[in-house]
């Protein structure tokens, strides 16, 4: 298991296994399990980005409130370069699988 600065993933932009870009790391969902923080998923996108700031901030400059973020699980994005994340999946792939 390899240990990741999660504060330097936020505002990387992610890539799929062709290269092609599906958006930057807007927030992490984790839980404590014990003594450990287990990330849980990414969310990226700017929907990603209004959650962080918070749900009245998108309500503020009028951002409908049924845009969702694209949720990554933590097992389908590679971080063995954590300055280039990658999915390990195609976006329409992860699609299929987060419905």
């Amino acid at each position: 298991m390899r240990n990741v600065h999660v504060e330097t993933l936020i505002g990387r932009r992610v890539r799929d296994p062709n290269g092609k870009a599906i958006g930057h790391v807007e927030e992490i969902q984790a839980k404590w399990s014990g003594k450990e923080c287990l990330i849980e998923e990414y969310h990226l996108g700017p929907a990603a980005f209004l959650e962080r700031l918070g749900i009245s901030t998108a309500r503020f400059i009028g951002w409908p409130l049924t845009h969702k973020p694209l949720r990554i699980p933590w097992g389908q994005l590679d971080l063995s370069d954590p300055d280039r994340p990658r999915l390990r999946c195609t976006l329409d792939e992860l699609k299929k699988m987060t419905r």
